[in-house]
């Protein structure tokens, strides 16, 4: 690409919407070699990416009004720079020394945590104005992911971000079951627990409110380019895991998407592509096949069967107990049996008493 390239003329604070400019802007970051066929073939692919990197831009201006002179192409220069054992300070001074427009320390630390956000669709450091749920991450020396430990004073991308905040060790010993109903829709119509969408990859599987909402990352189609991307700094099975565990709540039905998130996906605009996934056999649904996850995934299974059904609804849709859901069912229809015939009874008591003292009324 040449400076003279659309990308390299609109600003920060100028949304992408141009299927074509997506295209090369998606090609820039993960060295791929997307068309605009790929792109508008599913609905909704890349729709929450851009969304939410317009609203990361809009709010990087928050902390440095500069932004607005800064355009995409160079941002993807940014990107570019950064390398998964870079140090923040270091790539900082990197942006002010070979920018090719006048970088502020101050703009060149909005930069380099925005190119690693959009890059690795994390919420690294937090800009003024930003009211989002986000688990935000924390790039530098002594300042890491919140709630993890802090015994080493690495700032290298890949350590001081990447590594804590998806540790590949695991704390759950407990071996839980995971059955084809364990999923999103259950989670919602059995066990009350709300379904909330993120586009941090941060969030995903995160319980909140008491445990009563589920944060779900749905941008498989990212993902997608994670993996398919020689440069990513993510590791390959850390994405492969997490699109399995969209796959687990989201699986298809009769080899068709999802219904439960094809109704999701039309109100919150959601990557289609999350619905796509292919179904988990009983041995890939194994706890043991899940690393990167596990904990929160075990986390889940515990809440959802300590949840009992509060409603009619619930009620009707929770069969996780075969044998109690049977003979609940079974007594509600005998209560409504025997209330029926009790009417039907009644009714013929009253016309039979009717019917007599009408008799014993009428002349002889």
């Amino acid at each position: 690409m040449t400076e003279k390239h659309p990308l390299g003329i609109s600003t920060l604070l100028q949304p992408i919407y141009s299927p074509a400019l997506r295209c090369d802007f998606l090609n820039e970051i993960f060295n791929t070699k997307l068309d605009i066929l790929s792109v508008e073939a599913t609905d909704n692919a890349y729709e929450a990416f851009f969304s939410r990197y317009h609203t990361q831009c809009a709010l990087a201006a928050n902390k440095s009004p500069d932004i607005e002179n800064v355009t995409h192409m160079e941002l993807l220069q940014v990107i570019h720079w950064l390398e998964p054992l870079a140090e923040r300070e270091s790539r900082i001074a990197l942006v002010q020394r070979k920018a090719s427009f006048p970088v502020s320390e101050n703009l060149a630390e909005t930069l380099t945590d925005l190119a690693a956000s959009t890059w690795l669709m994390l919420s690294i450091g937090k800009f003024p104005g930003d009211i989002s749920y986000d688990e935000h991450v924390i790039w530098g020396k002594g300042l890491l992911h919140s709630g993890l430990p802090k015994d080493t004073e690495a700032t290298e991308l890949s350590d001081s971000v990447i590594k804590r905040t998806f540790p590949s060790e695991y704390t759950s010993k407990d071996t839980v079951k995971l059955p084809q109903s364990f999923t999103a829709a259950h989670l919602e119509k059995i066990g009350g627990i709300e379904i909330r969408w993120t586009n941090n990859l941060a969030d995903h599987l995160l319980l909140r409110d008491d445990d009563t909402k589920l944060m779900l990352f749905h941008q498989v189609s990212i993902l997608n380019l994670h993996l398919a991307s020689e440069s990513s700094p993510l590791p390959k099975d850390l994405v492969d895991e997490t699109i399995r565990t969209i796959s687990l709540f989201l699986p298809p039905v009769l080899g068709e998407p999802n219904p439960w998130f094809q109704v999701e996906k039309q109100k919150h605009r959601l990557d289609a592509n999350a619905g796509l996934c292919k179904r988990l056999n009983s041995s890939e649904r194994q706890i043991g096949r899940f690393t990167y996850w596990r904990d929160r995934v075990v986390l889940l299974k515990r809440t959802f069967d300590d949840t009992e059904p509060r409603t009619i609804s619930q009620l009707y849709h929770d069969d996780r107990k075969k044998t109690q859901w049977f003979t609940f069912w079974v007594a509600v229809l005998v209560f409504f049996v025997t209330i029926f015939f009790g009417v039907i009874q009644s009714v013929a008591s009253i016309i039979q008493a009717w019917a007599s003292v009408k008799a014993l009324r009428s002349p002889e």
